[in-house]
């Protein structure tokens, strides 16, 4: 039985026969072509599940085919060979649709595996597709075969013929939302819009504008969901007071128009979700809107004869996702994980299962894989302390878990793949980065563009401070990673992905581009939690009199003070920066650029760092001036200093909380500070207390 249909399109007649003779031998049926219209020419024949494409082929080039080919057939993976690539090649590649970028002398084992992992995605990415048809929306979460499991589809499909208000509850990571999306998708409403409401962020101040419109010429959610669904979140999280002024709204069905006082009727079909609870404590006006019409999601620990089908399927899902061949799970792994709770249900249960699959390295998934001690555990314990009268730390404990808490926050990646291309700050050369999601636990991993080698983003890695902060371990070398780790700092990513030439794109000598590249993407928060490092002792390095030096203060909140002394034109400068938002950090800290003096330009050139490199990247000083470029700031190059120490001190892999003071600091100083920070986190591993406290106390 065939795999998979192949086009390979190469001008090299041995590279072309070579290619056909090994994915024939694999199983895949296989064609070739010589230039970049025959290919288009049999792609119209007879379109292929994966194309080999050269970047140097006679004619149309290879860019130019992929951007035909995959207007034409958008489902066909492309994956680019060359013998001569560079960064800019492969980014520009991936910006018009290639799955990736492969360089020759090809290494059959490596084709072979860039050749199942694009097939993999095109099916994942076509059954993706048809799992958001009505059926597959139904489906995809609530596959359980127990009574509660069907009972809960049903339900889904009975709402789904009516017109009438509905109400799904549920613990959280049920899919909730899932559903509501289904019923409106099956129902006669399907080609309106579908409008959420998330009542967790309506407060007295925002109601009328969200619900009743009238700030500027936005207009109200039932405006925007005429003739659809308007669906609200999480409806027991409204007070008594919003829900009843809800409830008015919801029996006239319509809002009024704040600006010109008058009421706008509206055609909604009203969805909305709640808590487990809410039918026994939710407020009686609500309640009265919906009636009979409820549809109860079981939690996973009530049915679990259903774990098992889920395990299967994320399992099954997951190993495509990371190109592993996973042919079972083990009788041991099976039966740990359906003796769990699963306080936060499928969501937590995909988490889990996705890091054992990343982790498993056989075909089987073992118990080995599943982690011993969960945190649910010790969670179900604050809960029934909370109902017997729980102390405050305990209830924090609990909040924390929620998203309501202080101490713990969010895992965080991208939404969506992301490319960047520019010049090298010191090399000159062009090259670029991507930027992809990672799951939770991931942490911030580079990855070289061309080997696929990957090395994580952590202090064990710093292999030079001259210039710039440089990651190495020996088969993968990344160069001046700090501007792109401060913007990961600053909006708080913690899971990502960068795919990257030996260094990291300057651009203007800023960290302006990387943010505007994290909101093209987009922030996705993460189920997982991550517990911030707290100082609680002052720690320095250097020497405060003579020298640089950097201290680190206990403090609730992140914030550095910069003290900078340079010869004229610099001078003394001063900066002080309190952490608030990614949009302050990025109107602040981000615009800074990186500054150099003329006089340094010869060592930089004798240390094979300026080799090529653009004098536009930096603002260039000599004796008397700003050589090439006015300042952002009066103060740019100080704000630039605190831009570079936000960024390394990302190597720690988590946010952290604490008053930095500098002094005429640079990477060596906050590599040295970010290593004491590190060793004394680690060192009271004796003591349960400091551990679950997170702190950091000085040596």
């Amino acid at each position: 039985m065939k795999k998979g249909r192949i086009l390979v399109v190469d001008d090299e007649e041995n590279i072309r026969s070579a290619l056909v003779g090994i994915l024939s031998d694999e199983g895949y049926n296989v064609q070739a072509a010589s230039d970049g219209e025959s290919a288009l020419r049999m792609i119209h024949s007879e379109t292929p599940d994966l194309v080999l494409l050269d970047i140097w082929i006679p004619g149309i080039d290879g860019i130019q085919t992929l951007k035909i080919l995959k207007n034409v057939a958008p489902d066909t993976e492309v994956v680019m060979m060359s013998g001569h690539g560079s960064i800019d090649t492969a980014v520009k590649a991936t910006k018009f649709g290639a799955f990736d970028f492969i360089e020759k002398p090809l290494s059959i084992d490596s084709l072979l595996k860039t050749v199942s992992k694009a097939l993999r995605n095109r099916k994942n990415r076509i059954n993706n597709r048809e799992s958001m048809t009505p059926e597959g929306l139904i489906s995809r979460r609530l596959i359980g075969s127990s009574s509660s499991a069907a009972s809960a589809r049903r339900l889904i499909l009975e709402a789904s013929d009516s017109d009438r208000p509905v109400l799904i509850t549920g613990e959280h990571g049920l899919g909730k939302k899932l559903a509501a999306r289904a019923i409106h998708s099956m129902s006669e409403r399907r080609n309106s819009p579908f409008i959420e409401v998330s009542c967790a962020e309506i407060t007295s101040k925002n109601f009328d504008a969200i619900l009743c419109g009238g700030e500027g010429d936005k207009p109200s959610r039932f405006e925007l969901a005429d003739g659809g669904s308007l669906f609200f979140d999480r409806i027991d999280k409204l007070d008594t007071k919003r829900a009843e002024r809800l409830t008015e709204l919801l029996k006239r069905g319509d809002s009024s128009d704040l600006a010109n006082n008058e009421n706008l009727e509206a055609d909604v079909r009203i969805i909305a979700s709640a808590g487990p609870d809410f039918m026994e404590t939710g407020a009686t006006s609500l309640l009265e809107v919906f009636g009979p019409d409820l549809i109860p999601i079981t939690p996973l620990r009530e049915r679990r004869k259903d774990i098992p089908e889920y395990v299967n399927h994320f399992v099954e899902e997951m190993a495509e996702q990371y190109n592993k061949r996973i042919d079972y799970v083990s009788r041991d792994a099976m039966k740990a994980l359906t003796k769990m709770d699963w306080p936060d249900n499928l969501t937590e249960l995909k988490e889990t299962l996705d890091r054992a699959v990343h982790s498993c390295s056989g075909p089987v998934l073992t118990r080995d894989g599943i982690p011993t001690q969960r945190k649910d555990e010790k969670r179900k314990g604050y809960r029934k302390k909370e109902k017997t009268g729980a102390s405050k730390t305990q209830l924090t404990l609990i909040d924390n878990r929620s998203g309501s808490g202080t101490s713990g926050i969010k895992q965080r990646t991208l939404k969506t793949s992301v490319v960047l291309c520019g010049h090298g700050l010191h090399s000159g050369i062009k090259t670029g980065l991507i930027l992809s999601p990672l799951p939770p636990g991931s942490g911030i991993v580079f990855g070289d563009i061309s080997t696929g080698a990957r090395i994580s983003a952590s202090l064990e890695h710093v292999n030079s401070t001259d210039y710039a902060t440089t990651l190495s371990d020996g088969a993968v070398t990344i160069k001046t990673i700090e501007h792109i780790m401060s913007a990961l700092h600053s909006y708080s990513i913690t899971n990502l992905l960068i795919k990257i030439g030996d260094e990291a794109p300057i651009m203007d000598g800023s960290a302006l581009d990387f943010c505007d590249l994290i909101e093209d993407s987009g922030v996705e928060e993460q189920a997982d939690y991550v517990d911030p490092i707290i100082i609680d002792k002052p720690i320095m390095v250097g020497d405060p009199v003579n020298g640089p030096s950097l201290t680190v203060e206990p403090c609730d909140s992140f914030s550095i003070h910069y003290f900078l002394e340079y010869p004229q034109p610099i001078g003394k400068q001063e900066c002080q920066y309190n952490h608030a938002t990614p949009e302050y950090y990025k109107e602040t800290i981000a615009p800074a650029r990186t500054f150099g003096f003329v006089k340094d330009i010869q060592a930089l050139n004798e240390a094979g760092l300026a080799a090529g490199g653009k004098l536009s990247n930096v603002v260039l000083i000599d004796d008397e001036r700003i050589v090439n470029t006015p300042l952002r700031f009066p103060n740019e190059p100080a704000r630039h200093k605190i831009l570079d120490l936000i960024g390394d001190l990302y190597l720690l892999g988590r946010p952290i909380k604490g008053k930095f003071t500098a002094v005429r600091s640079g990477h060596t100083q906050n590599i040295a500070l970010t290593k004491k920070i590190h060793e004394t986190l680690v060192a009271p591993k004796d003591n349960p207390e400091t551990i679950g406290r997170q702190k950091v106390a000085s040596r």
